[in-house]
């Protein structure tokens, strides 16, 4: 029914409202707070991430001749020997990531999927199921997955801490 005149809610819609857009305000502040520590956050990263882009131009890319199969150790060694950048457009899932356009030597790059995708396992994420391989970089467990499951398609290379896997 609608009402002839403008009424007042009752009070209870009134009390219910003001609980409402109080929390929502709440909410807002805190998001504002957590956004200004995720700046400080990726500022940091980005200092991290100079840091080791000069540190890599002392290291020559690990490659192995294209009649030799790559090993485990190839793998870790090519990841160790390349840059691998935060992905920043994805806060939520904080990871990193190897751009094929940005390696030094794209047909490496794309023997490194081909490894993953051959000797990787399944694991799902976010609904999603991707093939992860575990590596060892720097005295840290990571674990890498392309989002495709053709080599020569693949783009981004992701890179994850090992600490950061999703529950299984």
């Amino acid at each position: 029914m609608v009402p002839l005149f403008n009424e007042e809610p009752p009070e209870e819609v009134l009390a219910a409202m003001r609980r409402i857009e109080g929390e929502k305000v709440a909410l807002m502040e805190e998001l504002a707070r957590v956004a200004e520590r995720q700046k400080a956050l990726q500022r940091e990263m980005r200092r991290c991430e100079r840091e080791q882009k000069e540190a890599l131009k002392k290291v020559p890319e690990h490659s192995v001749p294209e009649d030799q199969d790559l090993t485990l150790e190839d793998v870790e060694k090519w990841c160790r020997s390349e840059f691998f950048i935060m992905a920043h457009t994805a806060p939520g899932n904080p990871h990193c990531y190897f751009a094929r356009k940005k390696v030094r030597d794209p047909i490496m790059y794309q023997r490194v999927v081909g490894y993953v995708l051959a000797n990787g396992y399944p694991q799902k994420y976010s609904g999603d199921e991707y093939t992860v391989l575990d590596v060892e970089l720097n005295g840290s467990s990571w674990f890498l997955w392309p989002m495709t499951s053709i080599a020569a398609e693949s783009e981004v290379l992701n890179l994850k801490p090992d600490s950061m896997r999703p529950d299984l």
